[in-house]
């Protein structure tokens, strides 16, 4: 009970302040742009680089991390895809959305800051394994289905582009990949500039989880319960039980099993959101999806960081 109270309920309730600010004309929507791209673009890239510097540089090229959290996100995708075709039907693109929704945890602006509070900086490899899976080959993925749904000449190509693109220009990614070189290599950051990427970091966790929640309480919401009550139940309950059982069979150490557990808890990344707006393909339900698994999240991710740290 005491992991729920103090790190779980105020991560949550710092969320639901967003959203009921994001209500009111205190956060008009140039406001939520701002405040999401400080985060996106600052806050998370300096606690990314400030933890990854500092870790076994052996601990973020572990094969068993990775496979630990892309065989279970890919084999829910599948098993998502194939329910949606089998009992809603709708175009392949739409599918690929909705697959996207029960495998994509928030992992930058919910993930990182709660695995690193709950565990300290040991989970920050896990995290940073994560964001780079799910950047570079979830919505990969995602991104060709949709491409090659919509036809038209080179669909696939340019489905290959713009994943590429979309992976060189993630903030989140490029700070993972050169705090990585800074392990490898053994640079020490010096002293001033990494009291500074601490500070600018320590504002990653409050921030993120008010701009999400405000961001949340202007998303529209749809009319798809059912597929909605399907993606968010794999979402927030099977994702995790996948997640455990690929890290007790790969045999993960304690910390990193704990934070891919704890990520894969998660309710739907808004990267989901984000991907569906752009290609114009199940918005409403994307947004839906997401809005409803971050209020269930209290409960799940309660029970989740209960039996992990309890």
């Amino acid at each position: 009970m005491d992991v729920i109270l103090t790190i779980a309920l105020p991560f949550f309730a710092l969320i639901f302040t967003g959203m009921i600010a994001g209500r009111t004309p205190l956060m008009p929507g140039e406001t939520i742009t701002g405040l999401n791209k400080f985060v996106f673009f600052f806050a998370l890239p300096a606690l990314l680089i400030s933890s990854i510097a500092e870790a076994p540089v052996e601990d973020l090229g572990d094969p068993a991390l990775f496979l630990a959290w892309l065989l279970p996100g890919v084999a829910l995708f599948a098993l998502t895809y194939w329910l949606m075709r089998a009992l809603f039907g709708g175009s392949a693109g739409r599918r690929a959305v909705q697959a996207l929704a029960a495998s994509f945890a928030n992992v930058g602006f919910v993930g990182l800051p709660l695995v690193i509070a709950a565990l300290g900086n040991e989970a920050t490899p896990a995290a940073a394994v994560v964001i780079v899976v799910d950047t570079a080959i979830m919505i990969g993925i995602a991104t060709a289905i949709i491409e090659v749904d919509k036809g038209g000449s080179g669909s696939l190509m340019r489905a290959v582009r713009t994943a590429v693109q979309g992976v060189v220009r993630n903030p989140l990614i490029v700070a993972s990949v050169f705090g990585t070189l800074l392990s490898a290599f053994a640079v020490s950051i010096p002293g001033p500039v990494f009291s500074y990427l601490e500070l600018l970091g320590a504002a990653a966790g409050p921030a993120a989880l008010f701009a999400l929640g405000a961001t949340l309480a202007r998303q529209p919401l749809g009319e798809q319960v059912g597929a909605t009550g399907i993606i968010v139940f794999l979402k927030l309950v099977v994702h995790p039980a996948l997640v455990w059982g690929a890290t007790v069979l790969l045999g993960l150490p304690p910390t990193w099993q704990a934070a891919l557990v704890i990520m894969a808890s998660l309710p739907v990344a808004a990267n989901v959101y984000v991907l569906a707006q752009r290609y114009q393909v199940n918005v409403a339900g994307a947004s839906t999806a997401i809005l409803v698994s971050t209020v269930i999240a209290v409960a799940t991710v309660s029970v989740v960081l209960h039996l992990i740290l309890e």
